[in-house]
């Protein structure tokens, strides 16, 4: 932050705009020093004192559901207070296009880099417009990043291809700022999303690197047990995340950059989902103690690095001298565990570390054990000599099941030391089809492969590996239903845990919208005997394991304790945008709803696929007029109205209802109720026209019945003095 001797207010105004939200930033043109505008106020407008000098600034405007601004301009000031304008009006849209007219932007990010490295923005959302005001100054840029893919792509619909396109103008942003790339220039590939056992949602996000901290990560739905092809802007480097469902559980993906041309594909998601390590935040000694984090648990079989949030974790620490160093349980996978301090002699150590998950958006990797040994002396800020192993399963389709025989390969490591002197190997492979309850060997070659011929009864595999190594260490691994079989799942019910009373939204039908943040309530009754630990529940259409689409919940559900035996949970269905959630007017029917829960002391579950019905509704309108008004007694009365309901496909608007049956109903001046006169069609157009013979003061009406897929709508009644 610059400070002078003298300084002079300086007002920002943002002109030609409606302005709600607005974010103004300035600096030196000549040593190019920040300074900080407060912009919170309400309306265009904001004041800010500056030393006499040369600047640069740029107002943002950045209204919800409206285009955004990035209104650049230079200005000097003086030896006075003075007032800087920005010019909404002379902003040009600016953007990325391809040649393929079938693609359309699914988000955006638009930002201005100044020399220094700062930044001024982001704007851009989803498919709303971005200007920018042009402009000409040395070393400033204008980046932007957008992600294109097929028009009425939706998170349960999404887009077969994706454009990740980059552009900057630096020191000139011309008169028309908008860029068109012909595909044929791009870097193209195909990759593989896997499924979890089911399918779900996912967004890839990334962010390009340009030599600048962006932090603006924009994504696009992509398909979940399918191929994606990618068309990149060359050249540029992006980072890059891969999250499932809720975005609790997401993969972080490496850096890429790509030439010009066809590059090899990648595989995403593989089963089975297992730990793996990252060495910049391991489990290791710290501080006289040991620091426990082994959290990357839901990395693929191409070792991206996966966590899951909804996943909770247990560890426990214990030496031969019989001392627990450790212990804790119920954390989630971004919170590590600090032990008491330990011996610097060394010893023999156990780590036991559980983890386990019930999501809507996975059916896999459930619960995954690591029992480690390991003899170590204390050494500051260096790794637990853990071994780690590595599987691998051939024979797995998109969806990760497998119907037949499957090949397994295994390989360990030890951390913190040589690894020919450690010579980690796999010892043992067994599997089981009860989610371990019993095992079955797996004989093992020397290089740690085994194949397994799936039995044709099985839902679920689940895996155990054991390694070994030379310094004494030892894992024991089991990852529960590691991959699935040929028979689709059941419902589950184990112990005596059990769900009752499933209310959604009051009991009523659901009607969405065409408008965003949208939501309501569904709640469960859930037992057990030792109570409750858990519960939650999603809703979808189609079957149960491969849905048509899916309506998650963004966060977990609440429940709160009635006795000791019993639980009220109830789950909050909130920022609902038809268009981009479900992006189909198809959808709208009959969802069913899938509810689970699990007890305190973790004996006992159920797992319900299809405990109830729900109607999923687009929501209708209705509107009635009757006239002449006032009318003469024995008159004829027309009686108009349309009927129409949301649109799920497009960005915005009600849509005539054609060919419906519409009730005509009366209410006399003073009577309390209404009766049926009449039924009307609706046109082609949702139009409503009839007559009827006034006859007496009241009040005309249609009212609408609904059906399988729309909502009941009533129109306001329409008063007529009749004479």
């Amino acid at each position: 932050m610059s400070t002078a001797s003298s300084t002079y207010a300086v007002k920002l105004s943002i002109t030609h705009a409606n302005v709600t939200t607005k974010q103004f930033y300035v600096w030196n043109r000549k040593t190019w020093t920040a300074y900080a505008v407060d912009s919170s106020a309400y309306g265009a407008t904001a004041t800010v004192n500056l030393p006499p000098g040369d600047y640069f600034a740029v107002a943002l405007h950045l209204d919800w559901q409206q285009p955004s601004y990035l209104l650049p301009r230079t200005f000097t000031v003086g030896s006075a207070a003075t007032t800087v304008t920005f010019d909404q009006s002379a902003a040009k849209e600016t953007g990325i296009r391809t040649d393929d007219a079938t693609a359309t932007r699914q988000s955006s990010a638009v930002w201005l880099s100044v020399p220094g490295g700062d930044l001024a923005g982001f704007a851009g959302s989803r498919a709303d417009k971005v200007y920018v005001t042009p402009f000409s100054v040395q070393g400033v840029s204008l980046r932007i990043h957008e992600v294109l893919g097929k028009k009425g792509a939706s998170d349960n619909v999404p887009s077969p291809y994706r454009y990740d396109l980059t552009r900057s103008f630096t020191t000139t942003v011309p008169a028309s700022p908008v860029v068109t790339i012909p595909t044929s220039a791009l870097a193209k590939t195909v990759t593989q999303v896997r499924a979890p056992g089911t399918r779900t949602t996912a967004t890839l996000q990334t962010v390009p690197s340009f030599g600048e901290w962006t932090g603006v990560f924009i994504g696009s739905s992509v398909p979940v047990g399918g191929s994606l092809t990618e068309y990149v802007t060359p050249g540029v480097t992006s980072m890059r995340l891969l999250d499932y469902g809720t975005g609790d559980q997401n993969l972080i993906l490496p850096d890429r950059t790509l030439s010009a041309g066809t590059s090899a594909g990648e595989v995403l998601g593989a089963a089975p989902l297992q730990p793996v390590r990252v060495s910049w935040r391991g489990s290791q000694w710290y501080r006289g103690k040991a620091s426990l984090y082994e959290g990357h648990t839901f990395s693929d079989t191409a070792g991206h690095t996966g966590h899951d949030f909804r996943a909770t974790y247990s560890y426990k620490l214990t030496g031969s001298d019989g001392v627990t160093y450790a212990q804790a349980s119920g954390l989630d996978g971004s919170h590590s565990l600090t032990s008491s301090t330990v011996p610097t002699a060394p010893q023999t150590y156990t780590l036991d570390q559980t983890v386990h998950r019930r999501v809507p958006y996975s059916r896999l990797s459930t619960d995954i054990r690591s029992e480690w040994t390991f003899r170590a002396g204390y050494a500051e800020g260096k790794e637990l000599p853990l071994i780690d192993t590595e599987v691998r399963v051939s024979g797995i389709d998109a969806m990760g099941r497998a119907s037949g025989p499957v090949g397994i390969d295994a390989g360990a490591t030890t951390r913190n030391t040589d690894a020919a002197q450690a010579n980690a190997r796999i010892t043992g492979l067994a599997y089981s089809t009860d989610d371990g309850a019993t095992w079955t060997d797996l004989p093992v070659a020397a290089d740690g492969s085994a194949t397994l011929n799936v039995p044709a009864t099985a839902s679920f595999v689940a895996l155990r590996v054991k390694a070994v190594d030379d310094l004494g260490g030892s894992l024991s691994r089991t990852i529960t239903r590691a991959f699935a079989g040929p028979v689709p799942q059941g419902d589950e019910t184990v112990g005596s845990t059990r769900i009752s009373n499933i209310v959604v939204n009051g009991g009523k039908p659901v009607k969405l919208s065409d408008q965003p943040f949208q939501e309501f309530k569904a709640t469960f009754t859930a037992t057990d005997p030792s109570g409750i630990g858990s519960g939650d529940m999603y809703l979808y259409r189609g079957s149960y394991g491969t849905p048509d689409a899916v309506l998650y919940s963004p966060w977990r559900a609440t429940c709160v304790k009635v006795n000791a035996t019993t639980s009220t949970c109830q789950v909050q269905f909130a920022y609902i945008h038809p268009r981009w959630a479900l992006g189909r007017n198809s959808f709208a029917g009959t969802w069913k709803v899938a509810a689970w829960a699990e007890s305190t002391d973790g004996t006992g579950h159920i797992d319900l696929h299809a405990a109830k019905t729900q109607p999923l509704l687009r929501d209708a309108s209705l509107t009635a007029n009757a006239a002449p008004e006032p009318v003469a007694k024995g008159k004829t009365l027309t009686i108009t109205g349309k009927l129409s309901r949301a649109d799920w496909e497009t960005l915005g608007g009600y849509h005539g209802y054609a060919g419906q049956k519409v009730q005509l109903q009366f209410r006399k001046a003073g009577a309390s109720t209404y009766t049926n006169v009449k039924v009307v069609s609706t046109d082609s157009y949702g139009n409503l026209k009839t007559t009827v013979t006034a006859s007496a003061d009241g009040y005309w009406r249609y009212t609408f019945a609904g059906t399988s897929s729309t909502a009941p709508a009533t129109a306001g009644g329409d008063f007529v003095d009749v004479r």
